[in-house]
């Protein structure tokens, strides 16, 4: 009889924690904050002449932020993004990334990297491990 309220008490946590909304933490893993508005950041961005990355999840899926995190895995990528980006996490649904995504599958989390005056230069899913992410970054900085 325990054993089966044991069974029953871990299959409420599993489901419950599955069921929770997936959320990445830009200051727990990057050690910076990110903020919200993609129009903030680029007005931003302009004063200070950094691009800005938004990193686009679907907060009702899971493993979102396990993709972001696997992107920037490396402690060289996460001081790169620190020293040459401002960062933004929103969702599929912002009005500044919307029409940007088109015909891309919304099942991995994607990044949208806008230049210092605010054009849009490149997107991708961030479906991708640590090297190719590394990679990615030193390309966007310059050094690579």
């Amino acid at each position: 009889m325990k054993t089966i309220a044991v069974l029953q008490i871990f299959l409420m946590v599993f489901v419950f924690d599955a069921a929770r909304a997936d959320h990445f933490d830009s200051r727990a893993f990057l050690g910076m904050t990110a903020g919200v508005s993609v129009d903030a950041a680029i007005t931003r961005g302009k004063k200070d002449n950094k691009k800005v990355l938004v990193l686009a999840l679907d907060p009702k899926k899971n493993n979102q932020s396990f993709h972001i995190k696997g992107m920037l895995e490396f402690d060289e990528t996460k001081q790169l993004i620190r020293d040459h980006f401002l960062l933004v996490i929103t969702d599929f649904k912002n009005k500044n990334i919307r029409e940007f995504i088109g015909g891309d599958g919304m099942d991995r989390p994607m990044y949208f990297l806008f230049n210092t005056d605010g054009k849009m230069i490149e997107k991708g899913t961030t479906a991708m491990g640590g090297a190719a992410g590394a990679t990615l970054v030193k390309t966007w900085v310059g050094t690579k």
